[in-house]
């Protein structure tokens, strides 16, 4: 008799799918299978599960630089006294924040943040100077040139002469009550 929900493939063993063991002394011949997984074709008790939002309808990450508005993380953000693009082209033209540097002490182009995933990615632009970032509840780091580093709502990053970036975790929505008609 055959059950409907086994999902066991027969095959017939052949020597390239087949590896030996040793167990105490004897060599005993293991099989490698392939499996096959599916999934249930009535959802279990309660309501179905949402398919997970594409990546271009979840909410963004966002960045503050010093006192300015939040900025949200919907493509590269590149960070300095005179950013600029880069000579190899990304797949999408990153947005630009220009900060005051009087000493010069800041990179034309310093650091870029972009949302990776469900990440942030810090990433010095080649300083001379680095950036120090601060990761709640670990110690200060200072990015060395080109050195990239995984960064968390909360974390800032100094750039130098008082410039501080600051990263946000994605805007939440407004509850029903309070939203604009």
């Amino acid at each position: 008799m055959h059950d409907d929900t086994d999902d066991t493939i027969p095959h017939v063993l052949r020597a390239e799918r087949a590896v030996g063991v040793a167990v105490g002394g004897d060599v005993a011949e293991l099989a490698l299978a392939e499996t096959v997984m599916r999934q249930p074709a009535v959802p279990s008790a309660g309501s179905p599960t949402p398919p997970p939002l594409p990546a271009a309808l979840r909410p963004h990450h966002r960045i503050r630089v010093g006192d300015d508005e939040p900025l949200e993380l919907d493509r590269p953000v590149h960070i300095g006294r005179r950013p600029r693009a880069l000579r190899v082209p990304l797949a999408g033209p990153p947005r630009f924040v220009t900060v005051a540097s009087p000493d010069g002490g800041i990179s034309s182009t310093h650091l870029e943040l972009r949302e990776q995933g469900a990440v942030v990615v810090a990433t010095d632009m080649r300083t001379l100077n680095g950036s120090a970032v601060h990761v709640p509840g670990s110690p200060v780091r200072v990015l060395r040139r080109g050195e990239s580093v995984v960064v968390t709502p909360g974390t800032r990053i100094e750039l130098g002469e008082g410039v501080v970036v600051e990263v946000l975790g994605p805007a939440r929505a407004a509850p029903r009550g309070e939203r604009a008609s």
